[in-house]
């Protein structure tokens, strides 16, 4: 020790370097370090692909990286439950869908409670899904589809990323509003139902547009219909399923950032008005239309609302097609 300084002031010397370094835990410093934000299904997926647009807006915004971390499962059940489970702090986000928080309790017993286990920060995005076949399926739209099924029952078969997947589901509205008997295959993770369609091992797939623009321009897909109400700006060409004479058809996929339960509002509100910041950005817009997906905005309020709403109407539609976990 220095003899010309002091004990007191010699101690105090060494705590400041330790203060000037400790990473900040109250949420006014918020974030002071990196977030990630767990996307629960495999990279090169809707989710995934959605989830890096907005994280690198985030980055932007907020002058600290948030980074994509896939923990794909079950349907997407896994990576969600991760994220529920999750410190409380604001570095651990979760891309929630339709799929994980609306259609999963519909189909079987899940690890956590939607509606209780998640703080809601905000809407993001809403995509329609396609109808496509591999270019060797004999039908050139839903109606031939419907016939084809119709004349083998048990036989065509549909891919999708798992049960209880929207890719799934969309399926199954199709099975029963038509009255006809696909066969639901699914597989680890939608790509996966992807690359099998692309080798013509299935005959169908139910696919956002994220993941099959390409693959449809190339000729190496043939779209049949969009599921949505409405036709999309990238194939404006393509009927909608209820247009091609399936009435009361509409499936879309719905994602939306949440973090955990107890995250407390001072890093909820901050995080919130960076997301609807985000959302309005023109690039960001952009790059989501691009993917034919359209921004879409709502109060943690609404969010929560929406949220029990579909919980309702999701368990109503697995029960009326049949559908179970596997």
């Amino acid at each position: 020790m220095n003899p010309a300084r002091p004990p007191l002031l010699c101690a105090l010397a060494l705590l400041v370097p330790a203060v000037a370094v400790a990473p900040r835990a109250d949420a006014q410093g918020y974030p002071a370090r990196p977030v990630r934000i767990i996307s629960p299904f495999a990279a090169g997926g809707s989710n995934d692909v959605i989830a890096r647009i907005v994280g690198a807006k985030l980055t932007e915004l907020l002058a600290q990286q948030f980074f994509v971390e896939n923990r794909p499962g079950a349907g997407g059940v896994v990576g969600t439950d991760f994220g529920a489970k999750a410190a409380p702090d604001g570095y651990t986000l979760t891309m929630v869908t339709n799929a994980t928080l609306a259609i999963a309790p519909a189909l079987r017993k899940i690890p956590y409670d939607p509606v209780k286990d998640f703080a809601p920060i905000g809407l993001v995005g809403i995509s329609p899904y396609v109808v496509i076949v591999h270019p060797t399926v004999p039908v050139r739209n839903v109606k031939q589809l419907v016939a084809l099924a119709r004349s083998r029952p048990g036989q065509v078969e549909f891919g999708s990323g798992g049960v209880g997947t929207p890719g799934h589901l969309a399926g199954e509205m199709l099975n029963t509003l038509t009255g006809i008997k696909m066969v639901h295959v699914p597989y680890r993770a939608g790509n996966l139902a992807l690359n099998d369609l692309l080798g013509g091992h299935i005959a169908v797939t139910f696919s956002t547009t994220i993941t099959t623009t390409e693959l449809i321009k190339a000729g190496r897909l043939r779209a049949l219909a969009v599921t949505s109400t409405r036709r999309v700006p990238a194939f404006p060409e393509l009927p909608t399923v209820e247009e091609s004479g399936v009435p009361g058809y509409d499936f879309t996929l719905w994602l939306g950032l949440a973090a955990p339960a107890a995250t407390p509002g001072a890093v909820i509100q901050p995080l919130g008005a960076a997301l609807l910041k985000a959302l309005q950005a023109k690039d960001l817009q952009e790059r989501f239309a691009a993917q034919s997906v359209e921004a879409l905005t709502a109060t943690p309020q609404e969010f929560a609302e929406k949220v029990r709403r579909e919980m309702v109407l999701y368990e109503k539609l697995v029960k009326a097609s049949g559908a179970a976990a596997q």
